[in-house]
Order: structure tokens, then C-alpha cells, then sequence
């Protein structure tokens, strides 16, 4: 048809290792239209993102695409050309040109020691005849169109406003004078750096590099997947305006069928390299015919009502093999768990929380604040950026206390602080009623109490030592402070925990790179049980997971926490999730407390605004 900008037809990639090749696209075949929204949908691993790149003809060495065709029809040609069978030079025009891409990781996407300016600039002189100058200028005007910077009538009034409070004459400023200030700004925000610009931020520009050439399609592989829910929220307003005026269209990939509900016309499931299911979003998400796609819709904490336990993928289907080796998939009979699950009534909500109450606090904090020193005008370190101000309350044994809010509203920093890993400016932090904001650091009191508190950081593979293997990760607590009994017994321990996260005590010697990103979580998670703690803080630890394997890791620190009797702070930005595992909220924003109560009573009744613009942005799934 016409209408078609691209087909693509019994794809397949694959990946040659030492024993075998892997087949990482197994016959894949979709069509977009113009103007069309589809989204990809599936686990890590499950091809998408190779798909993707099949499409851009970025597949890294050692891959190769084995079969298959990608027919893209161009703007100013009325015959599709198959991508796959010309030569990279030619590719080369169509891709950033006609078929632009938002990778994932906007930090990693983007070269660190060049500006954003030159880097954005760039992808506009590469593909259209353009002076330098005018490709600052639509460098300028993208920034503006994706609302990193604000249109030019807002900085003319930002800058009357700035000159107005900058002096104490009242006479009108001259337009000379109103256009240099309106121009600094515009040359300031081409000369910032990618770490001087948050994921949001950094992600806006890779759209605005991404539009820069007005592609007919646009692939955006994850690009939600670590970004607040406000944030979320805002960059799918404006994929969804882009599309809308650019007449353009637009793959979107991701693991959160929450995410897709709210954006596409169509969805296509995919699973171990084959599309599963497919069909318009309505169909999908109401009348879902594949097991796999039942229990994706399943996994997400839901809003309206708190489960005991969250389903997984595999309560909804098994793999069984083949005589010729092929991986059947074969849905599992409805049982009466799956039919009705365990929810968890407000009354029982009550009752745990006035048991627990019933206690001494095991963390009480008191009116704490952290500042980080900021330069003044001569160099001075007079003015403090309050990361934490001001902030008071009290966390009972065997409590989950969820600590919600956007990035830079202070969570991490808090957790870090209670831990003393960052200096308090001011307040207390009382553990089992002892003050320890004042234990001098490195004093034997500190390190004693090291062994009762833990965390568990975002970033598992950040966390763990690549040249040290699982068994010696998780033992090093126990070796550094002399506990755990000799070699052998130590090393049992490292077995039971293992175990106990639900990995096999055999892998111990094997290293953090051969395992995925919610195995190395289980094993971030037993390196924080190592020592056996009272108290555990998770810092965002299953932002970037899956959602079934974030189910899993749910399940996992709630058993957890009934087996040994622990006490969490659980932070994050998604309040659903936050919902699903705590008794209390406390909700940040700006260094302060904005309220604090039941989790129910949170969502259902929220007593500010902050706190109900952040319910607002949360993907609910639902397609009104």
C-alpha cells in the first residue's frame, strides 16, 4: 500500500558465539504506515532492540542479519527500497536522515567531551545543505520545539524580568539590550555538556537530534525506561505532538505495557526473538489471546488494589522442548490463585500498622539537613544547595517506609545520610535510640553498625566487582569484619543465600557479567542479607527491570522481609510500585517532606498538589 513507509519482512538476526549462533530475531515481520504509532513490546532479550537496530544497520559485530527483508519507502521516491541490499554508503543517507533514532541510554548515546551544541549541530550538517550558523539556529529552534528552552516571546520576558530586578532604574530597556540576553541564554544552552543536563534533559536533545531532519520514521527504543513518571509523562506528550504535527511515524520499544497503552495504535508482542501476539492496542490490552502477553498486563503493581504477591510471566505459561529442540510455549490452566488473587483489605492494612506501631522506633530521624556548598561570585563558599532540609520522621522494626519523589528531590541523598556515607549538617539520626549523626567516620562504633545497616544500590552491575566472582562478593562483608567462621563456613552461607534469592549456590564462581540485570540484583540483594541486618534501604533497586522481573525481585524482598524480620526504606520514583511493598509513604520534593501517611491513603486522598500531579503521571495502562 502507499500508505506503508515500512515492511519488514521474515527478519532474522543472529549472533555467532563460540559453540553456536544465537538467533536473536527469528522471522519477524510488521508493517508501519504513515503518521502510524506501533509499539514493541517484550523482556530483555526478547529482540527488540536488535530488531531495531536490524532496521538502522547498527548490528555490532559479532551479529549479522541471516535472512529477511526491510523495505522503507522515502519521501521523494514512489518505489520502496530494500535496506538490506544496498551498500552502507547509501544506507548512510537514509539513516538520521529519513529513519531516526532515540537510543536507551541518552548519557552513554552522547560524547561526553564535546558539547551538546557541536553534537546536535552536527547530525544537521551531515544531512542537509546548510552554513553553520543556520544549523545553530535550527539546533536553537529543535531545543525550543522539544521544550528544553523556551520559545523567544518567554525569554524576552525572562529577561525584562531579570533586568528589572538587576536595577533600580525603571526606564525601558532597549531591544539591543533584550535580544543579547535572549541570545546568551540561547548560546548557553548549546555550550552545557552532557552531565550538566539530567536524563530528562539529555533525553529531550536526543529527540530534538533525533527530529532534526524531519525523518518519516522514528525509533524510540526504551526512552521512558529510567525517568520519572512526571518526566515520563512529558516525553510522551511530546512524541505524541511530534507525530501528530510532523505527520511522522513512530516505533516506540519497551518493556511496560503501561507505558504503550497511553501512546500507540498498534502492538506487537514479542518473546525469545518471535513476534507472539500483534494487533490494534484495544485488542491487545482488553482480549490478549497469548500467555506471554497475559502475563505482562498481569505483572505491574496496580493502583486500585494491593496484592499479597505479584504475578509473574511464569504463572501464566511453561517452555516445554521439542523433539527437534524448538522451545514450545504451552499456557498453564487457570488456577484459583491466578483467578482470584490474594488482595490485601484495608482493615489488614491497619492492623499490620498499629502492631508495628506499637514499638520504639528503629530509625527516627530528627529535623535533618544536608547542604552541599555552592561557589559564589569570588570563588566564596558561602551558599548551600539543601539537598535535605528539615526533615523528621520515624521508621518501626519490621516496617517497609516507601520514600517517593522525583530525581534531585532528595531521596538518595536521605538514605545515604541515615547510612553515614554523607555528613549531616544538622539534626539526628537516632538507630535503636542511640544518636549516630556525631560517630567520627572510620571509628570501630561506625564500623559496628555498618553491620546492621545495608543498602541495596539502583545499579547492580555498577555495584558488584567485574573481576570478582559472586561467591567472593557476597562473602567480603562477612571477611571484613571478621564474622562467618573459617573458609568452609563461609562459604556455605554464601550458598544459602544464594539459594535463598533463588539462585543455584553452583554459580558462585562465576562473574557478574554472565548474568542479567534481575540475577544480579538477587546477588546485590544476598550480599546485603550477608550480615544479617535489622535494616536494608533500596534505593530505586528495580527502576530499570523488567516487569516481570521486577515482579519477581518484589516477591522476593517481601518473603525476605517476613523470613528475617526486616525493616526497608524503599525508595523510588514509581508510586505504584512504592504502593505495592509499603505500609507508610513519605513523599519528597525539594529536600522536604510534602506529607507522609498509609499508602492507601496517600493514593486515594493525596493532600497536596505535588503529590497528586505525581499520581497523575504514573501509566495506569489504561487506554480512556
Amino acid at each position: 500500500m502507499t500508505d506503508t513507509v515500512l515492511d519488514v519482512r521474515h527478519l532474522q538476526v543472529e549472533f555467532q558465539t563460540e559453540e553456536k549462533p544465537v538467533i536473536a530475531v527469528n522471522g519477524t515481520n510488521f508493517t508501519l504506515k504513515k503518521g502510524e504509532k506501533l509499539g514493541i513490546v517484550g523482556e530483555s532479550g526478547s529482540g527488540k532492540s536488535v530488531t531495531s537496530l536490524a532496521i538502522m544497520g547498527l548490528i555490532p559485530t559479532p551479529g549479522k542479519i541471516s535472512a529477511g527483508e526491510v523495505w522503507f519507502r522515502p519521501r521523494d521516491k514512489e518505489q520502496p527500497v530494500n535496506l538490506l541490499q544496498i551498500s552502507e554508503e547509501q544506507r548512510r543517507n537514509y539513516r538520521g536522515g529519513e529513519i531516526a533514532m532515540i537510543f536507551q541510554e541518552p548519557m552513554s548515546a552522547f560524547n561526553p567531551v564535546y558539547d551538546i551544541g557541536f553534537q546536535l549541530t552536527e547530525a544537521i550538517l551531515l544531512h542537509q545543505k546548510v552554513t553553520p550558523a543556520e544549523a545553530r539556529r535550527k539546533a536553537i529552534s529543535l531545543l525550543q520545539e522539544v521544550q528544553l528552552l523556551p520559545r523567544d516571546e518567554e525569554l524576552r520576558q525572562n529577561a525584562i524580568a531579570e533586568l528589572s530586578g538587576s536595577t533600580k532604574n525603571n526606564s525601558l530597556f532597549s531591544d539591543k539590550e533584550i535580544d543579547r540576553y535572549v541570545n546568551r541564554q540561547k548560546k548557553a544552552i548549546l555550550q552545557r555538556y552532557p552531565h550538566e543536563l539530567s536524563g530528562g534533559q539529555l533525553q529531550r536533545v536526543m529527540i530534538a537530534m533525533a527530529i532534526s531532519c524531519n525523518p518519516a520514521v522514528l525509533i524510540a527504543d526504551e526512552p521512558t525506561t529510567a525517568l520519572d513518571v512526571t518526566v515520563q509523562a512529558t516525553i510522551l506528550d511530546l512524541l505524541r505532538d511530534l507525530c501528530r504535527e510532523r505527520d511522522m511515524a513512530l516505533i516506540f520499544i519497551t518493556h511496560d505495557l503501561g507505558v504503550i497503552a497511553e501512546l500507540v495504535d498498534r502492538v506487537t508482542v514479542m518473546y525469545q526473538g518471535k513476534v507472539v501476539e500483534t494487533g490494534n492496542t484495544q485488542e491487545v490490552f482488553y482480549r490478549p489471546q497469548h500467555p506471554y502477553t497475559k502475563g505482562l498486563l498481569a505483572c505491574r503493581p496496580r493502583l486500585d488494589r494491593r496484592l499479597q504477591t505479584l504475578p509473574t510471566v511464569k504463572d501464566f505459561m511453561e517452555e516445554i522442548t521439542g523433539a527437534d529442540g524448538e522451545i514450545i510455549i504451552k499456557e498453564k490452566e487457570l488456577d484459583s490463585d491466578r483467578l482470584n488473587p490474594e488482595i490485601v483489605t484495608l482493615e489488614e492494612q491497619k492492623a499490620r500498622l498499629s502492631r508495628l506501631t506499637v514499638n520504639e522506633p528503629l530509625i527516627s530521624i530528627d529535623r535533618l539537613s544536608v547542604g552541599f556548598p555552592l561557589k559564589g561570585m569570588f570563588g566564596g563558599t558561602k551558599r548551600y544547595f539543601m539537598a535535605v532540609n528539615n526533615v523528621s520522621f520515624d521508621v518501626y522494626p519490621e516496617e517497609t517506609l516507601g520514600l517517593v519523589g522525583e530525581s534531585g528531590c532528595g531521596k538518595s541523598t536521605l538514605a545515604r545520610t541515615i547510612l553515614r556515607l554523607i555528613p549531616a549538617m544538622q539534626g539526628k539520626i537516632r538507630f535503636k535510640g542511640n544518636n549516630i549523626v556525631d560517630l567520627p567516620f572510620g571509628s570501630r562504633q561506625l564500623r559496628s553498625l555498618r553491620r546492621e545497616m545495608h543498602i541495596v544500590f539502583q545499579n547492580p552491575f555498577n555495584s558488584l566487582n567485574p573481576r570478582i566472582s559472586l561467591g567472593k562478593a557476597i562473602a567480603e562483608p562477612l571477611k571484613i569484619h571478621k564474622t562467618g567462621g573459617n573458609k568452609r563456613h563461609r562459604r556455605e552461607r554464601v550458598a544459602y543465600l544464594l539459594e535463598r534469592v533463588g539462585l543455584n549456590p553452583d554459580w558462585m564462581n562465576r562473574y557478574p557479567h554472565e548474568f542479567s540485570g534481575g540475577q544480579r540484583h538477587r546477588v546485590c540483594i544476598a550480599r546485603a542479607l550477608a550480615l544479617q541486618p535489622q535494616f536494608i534501604i533500596c534505593d530505586e533497586s528495580v527502576s530499570a527491570l523488567d516487569v516481570s522481573v521486577q515482579a519477581q525481585v518484589l516477591n522476593l524482598l517481601k518473603e525476605l522481609q517476613a523470613e528475617f524480620k526486616l525493616t526497608y526504606i524503599f525508595i523510588s520514583h514509581d508510586l505504584s510500585v512504592v504502593k505495592f511493598m509499603s505500609d507508610r509513604i513519605v513523599v519528597m520534593n525539594k529536600g522536604k517532606i510534602e506529607e507522609i501517611a498509609t499508602s492507601d491513603a496517600i493514593y486515594r486522598n493525596p493532600q497536596t498538589e505535588y503529590t497528586r500531579k505525581l499520581i497523575a503521571s504514573i501509566p495506569t495502562g489504561g487506554l480512556d
